[in-house]
């Protein structure tokens, strides 16, 4: 469970994201975002820095 809070709150914490669910089980990450101001590239990089690959 600590790991998807991670995961949660580094995506969260991306301009233009309102919300994120995770579920490292599904290997999903679901976002709302605010349209053009979220950048699908800055929620990989969040991703990554919590020490996951995105896909």
């Amino acid at each position: 469970m600590h790991c998807q809070l991670r995961v949660k709150k580094a995506v969260e914490a991306v301009e233009g994201v309102q919300r994120a669910d995770v579920n490292l089980q599904t290997k999903q990450v679901t976002v709302d975002y605010e349209k053009g101001k979220a950048d699908l590239e800055k929620v990989k990089s969040a991703i990554r820095e919590t020490g996951y690959e995105p896909l």
